[in-house]
């Protein structure tokens, strides 16, 4: 969000939340305030989170990360007063959205295009499921993100065992000989350091106006090709669209509100299927912006009536590829805000 916003900030005053002091991004902030993890401390979160909006006159809330949007929905849900100043929509919006079974079954619900999705299920079940989709398959926490603790599985008794343990199995997207090389590469050669098994993606991000209308769909491709790097174009098929429209607008009749994130990929006889959602802005965001999409420009004018200006973009490229490189922040500011749970900048 602050590399989109950058050079066009002087009518916005950005403020951060933040569980840590040392995240460097934070100093480019006008101010930050240090709050408890989402998760750890519901409670005391949003207490603090109520606090910062009061003192800092705050327009809008945007939640960056999985548990922000939950705890926001919920918020929402008991103070309906605070709703358009919400970067979210419903409670029940926001928990189909995380919930990775949840999220099939709503699919299934509107005849959406899911990956196949199991949860539980008795031996009949399970062998039908492994039956119908071949192996390997990808185990996934219900609620979870950034790939954590996604594992494949490539013989039943894993399969077994990832179910009992209370995830989700969901067929693999993508061609399964990569997987089957590997594995055969792995007996020869050892196991190596680095791999991934992600092929292209392809992204959807739409917005969902406060009045329920779909704002925008903006599609991508986009393929992690190093471990520190990532390219990504706009995605011109006919599919992709299609999907984000029927999806955005099957969230927007439960109640979300916001940006909505579809995550898609190609199943083995190249249908292109959805295997899970994310109800906010993603890591993708800045690569969208360089190609010319102003997502988080235009979220906050249709939410709060103002905002960064919305024309004479200068991007527009036909790629972005983008390199993950550190940065470091000044010390001075680090135990500044560790010692004083907040941060105001100085002109």
């Amino acid at each position: 969000m602050l590399s989109t916003l950058s050079g066009r900030r002087g009518a916005l005053r950005m403020v951060a939340a933040s569980s840590v002091s040392n995240e460097p991004a934070l100093f480019e902030f006008d101010a930050v305030h240090l709050v408890p993890e989402t998760a750890a401390d519901p409670q005391e979160w949003e207490r603090r989170i109520l606090a910062i909006m009061e003192r800092e006159a705050i327009d809008l809330v945007i939640p960056c990360r999985d548990d922000d949007v939950a705890a926001l929905a919920a918020l929402r849900e008991r103070r309906p007063d605070l709703a358009a100043r919400l970067l979210c929509g419903s409670a029940d919006a926001a928990a189909t959205i995380g919930d990775k079974w949840r999220s099939a079954q709503f699919c299934r619900s509107r005849d959406l295009p899911f990956a196949g999705t199991l949860h539980g299920g008795s031996a009949d079940e399970r062998a039908r499921f492994v039956e119908q989709h071949g192996l390997p398959l990808v185990a996934k926490p219900r609620q979870g993100y950034a790939s954590l603790d996604v594992y494949l599985l490539w013989n039943t008794p894993q399969v077994d065992r990832a179910l009992d343990a209370g995830n989700v199995v969901q067929q693999f997207l993508g061609d399964p000989t990569v997987v089957e090389r590997f594995l055969a590469d792995n007996e020869r050669r050892g196991i190596p350091l680095h791999h991934t098994f992600q092929g292209p993606k392809h992204s959807i991000q739409v917005l969902v106006a406060p009045d329920g209308a779909i704002a925008h769909v903006i599609c991508t491709r986009n393929l992690l090709n190093r471990r520190r790097s990532k390219w990504v174009e706009p995605d011109d098929s006919e599919e992709a669209p299609h999907i984000g429209a029927r999806a955005a607008h099957a969230f927007s009749t439960i109640g979300w509100r916001g940006p909505l994130n579809i995550q898609c990929q190609r199943a083995p006889d190249g249908t292109l299927l959805i295997h899970e959602f994310n109800g906010r802005f993603t890591g993708a965001t800045v690569d969208r912006w360089l190609l010319g999409f102003d997502e988080v420009g235009a979220a906050v004018r249709q939410f709060t009536g103002g905002g960064p200006p919305g024309d004479g973009l200068v991007f527009g490229a036909l790629e972005a590829f983008e390199s993950l490189v550190g940065r470091a922040a000044d010390p001075a500011q680090v135990a500044a805000l560790a010692r004083d749970g907040t941060w105001t900048r100085t002109r």
